[in-house]
């Protein structure tokens, strides 16, 4: 009966996308189901037992930088047996593989595999001791994979957005991105730009501004911080006479990386208005311009009382993989 709830729950579902153009809401083409959801090929009662309870808990860890718990991803458990074209057409699959033809326990990845915009994740094992603890030790791995991915592909869809400014943007910090659609609400000053839906009930911001690069000092923690409260409260004022701050509430987390060749500093962390109750999670990446010697920050937040917002979020989230240098031949 639950196999037939999921079946008749994933039917209706990816009718419905595929439906909408294929993704109408910004997801890939062949590939179906919602965003953030992960199909689990495992039988039932191994979804029971410890290395399946493993499995569950690596996908509904908490997603970071939110301010209530909200699992990385939906979970659906499919039955090898029922695994039918129908599921094949999942964005994002996870398959279970114990027999003691393995050595030792792997994980690989597949893209397009029975669909196009389609991860295919498969773990292999020797036996299901070793499946658990592999998943145990490899949590944040195949967590930040699956969100990577899934980023990538709302970046992608983003591209065709024809909503963001990118000529006011690249004329302005010479280089472009694509930010979802609905943020009409647009407010410029030297060196800055922010962009809203103003909703009060799923508010999304995108927020970018720059200043000269004149030290790697400015990629630490601390000056990150210091540099969006004293931006971001310049600009965004709200009632009481407050103003955009990072809260001191929860340390915000940091860390570096690249994208597609471009080195960053990311903070993620909760935003709060300084005398007045608004608040949410917000994620800020900087860079450097080489071009124009401009430090770049670009800042994406929600607004979301009393509702989900990590759905809100990697929508906003997938901004970040748009992100292009411009040519100074252009």
């Amino acid at each position: 009966m639950k196999q037939l709830r999921v079946l008749l729950a994933f039917t209706i579902l990816t009718f419905t996308l595929g439906s909408c153009n294929n993704f109408s809401s910004g997801w890939m083409s062949s590939s179906s189901s919602a965003t953030n959801e992960v199909l689990a090929i495992i039988g039932e009662a191994e979804w029971q037992e410890p290395h399946g309870r493993a499995l569950f808990d690596v996908l509904n860890s908490p997603m970071a930088g939110m301010p209530q718990n909200e699992a990385n991803f939906k979970i659906l458990q499919i039955d090898p047996k029922n695994f039918t074209n129908t599921f094949k057409m999942a964005r994002n699959i996870i398959e279970v593989d114990v027999s003691n033809t393995y050595t030792q326990t792997k994980m690989s990845s597949e893209l397009n595999k029975y669909a196009s915009g389609q991860v295919v994740l498969t773990l292999k094992s020797p036996d299901k001791e070793s499946l658990e603890n592999y998943l145990r030790e490899n949590q944040s791995e195949l967590v930040d994979y699956l969100v990577r991915k899934e980023l990538e592909r709302i970046g992608q869809y983003l591209e065709k957005e024809s909503a963001t400014p990118k000529t006011r943007i690249r004329n302005t910090f010479g280089f472009e991105l694509s930010y979802p659609k609905g943020l009409s609400n647009i407010t410029e000053d030297n060196n800055f730009f922010w962009a809203t839906n103003n909703s009060g009930e799923s508010r999304q911001d995108v927020t970018i501004f720059s200043i000269p690069y004149t030290s790697e000092t400015v990629f630490e923690k601390d000056s990150l911080i210091a540099i969006r409260n004293r931006v971001l409260g310049k600009h965004i004022k709200g009632s009481f006479e407050s103003q955009m701050s990072t809260s001191t509430k929860f340390a915000p987390e940091y860390r570096k990386l690249e994208i597609d060749g471009l080195f960053r500093a990311e903070l993620r962390g909760l935003w709060e208005m300084t005398t007045d109750m608004m608040g949410g999670p917000f994620v800020m990446q900087a860079f450097v311009n080489e071009n124009t010697n401009q430090v770049i920050f670009v800042d994406v937040l929600v607004y979301a009382p009393e509702k989900k917002k990590r759905n809100l979020m990697r929508n906003l989230e997938g901004t970040f993989y748009t992100i292009k240098i411009s040519d100074l031949e252009q």
